[in-house]
């Protein structure tokens, strides 16, 4: 990847003169199925675009999981920049909502003087606090087809959408046809170091070139992070049917590339847990014959997220695997023995 970045062939991206950005926004449309598509830093930023194209009149609304990435970890740009008000409904654990309350809930506000106009439906596929579960495209068809009664949009977070293609079994452009706009992720289990996607219909994009502008986003020479892109949406399909066998090696019944670690009991909590298995010690080297650093991220109050990605192969998991064995281990004697737990150990290996 970093030979393709060296070797990329560059122009300036803001005049539409780099090769390997249109190439790639060529390749992505016609992965997802859409007329065109635009390169972009972030997800975040083509989230942000999409929301601001689909709802052009401020105070409009949009409707979505309250646990969704859009509404928790992207600083409520629909709020602070595009003047958006998001409407929350309660997530399912399988990462939907419930069709009948989100009906219920644009029907009081459609053709109410008193509701701020409804104008947009997002989703997350695959949805991330949900641990990577894959929406069904049946709900995606009947999420469409309520949107088109109501006269709204739709626009997908679909940060990991190559991730539920794969765990599907289907084209990326079967799961975005369902949608007016969706975003695409190279960083995230692709592998590239940077971008994003935002596809759609051409005078969609059009807009969202004139809103990308308006964000900072037009980029000179982004030719070097476009060609890891590329190269991170040919492998798309090999790449992460291995991340999901690996993950699957880890914990049953995963569907994608991330496992939810339910941490029970008040100790250890997720962020110490988190701290153990980080830290390697001479006590499990001695036990062990090794010292392995796993690194995992403290979620929520009583969970700990795995993401598998490219650079974790079957022998890492393995090790990732053996290691919370031990931790798990270590932990259950402590507490059989009444003691004060302490740290494992320090640094890393």
């Amino acid at each position: 990847m970093r030979r393709a970045m060296a070797r990329a062939v560059v122009g300036d991206d803001d005049y539409g003169e780099d090769p390997a950005v249109n190439e790639l926004q060529r390749r992505a449309a016609g992965t997802l199925g859409t007329e065109a598509a635009l390169f972009v830093p972030t997800a975040t930023m083509a989230n942000l675009i999409a929301v601001m194209c689909h709802c052009q009149q401020r105070g409009t609304q949009l409707f979505l999981g309250q646990n969704a990435h859009l509404h928790l970890y992207e600083h409520g740009g629909a709020a602070q920049v595009a003047g958006v008000h998001s409407q929350a409904l309660p997530d399912l654990p399988d990462g939907t909502f419930d069709l009948d309350q989100l009906e219920l809930t644009i029907r009081e506000a459609h053709g109410s003087r008193y509701h701020p106009r409804p104008q947009l439906i997002c989703l997350e596929n695959t949805h991330s606090s949900a641990g990577g579960r894959v929406l069904p495209l049946t709900y995606l068809r009947q999420v469409r087809e309520l949107a088109d009664h109501y006269g709204l949009q739709v626009h997908m977070d679909g940060a990991r959408l190559m991730n539920a293609a794969v765990a599907q079994g289907v084209e990326p452009a079967q799961i975005a046809q369902h949608c007016d706009s969706v975003s695409l992720c190279f960083s995230k289990g692709l592998g590239a170091p940077a971008g994003a996607v935002l596809a759609g219909r051409r005078e969609f994009i059009a807009e969202a070139w004139r809103t990308r502008k308006l964000l900072g986003g037009g980029m000179r020479q982004a030719g070097v992070l476009a060609a890891a892109a590329l190269l991170g949406l040919r492998h798309a399909e090999a790449t992460l049917h291995r991340d999901h066998d690996n993950a699957r090696r880890f914990a049953e019944a995963v569907e994608t590339n991330i496992v939810m670690v339910n941490v029970r009991g008040a100790w250890p909590s997720p962020a110490e847990l988190c701290d153990h298995l980080r830290a390697t010690s001479e006590e499990e080297v001695a036990e062990t014959g090794q010292a392995v650093s796993v690194l995992l991220l403290p979620w929520s109050a009583h969970t700990v997220r795995a993401v598998w990605h490219r650079d974790i192969s079957a022998r890492d998991t393995e090790l990732a695997r053996s290691k919370l064995e031990f931790v798990a281990r270590k932990c259950q004697e402590k507490l059989a023995l009444g003691l004060h737990p302490t740290p494992l150990g320090t640094g890393g290996a």
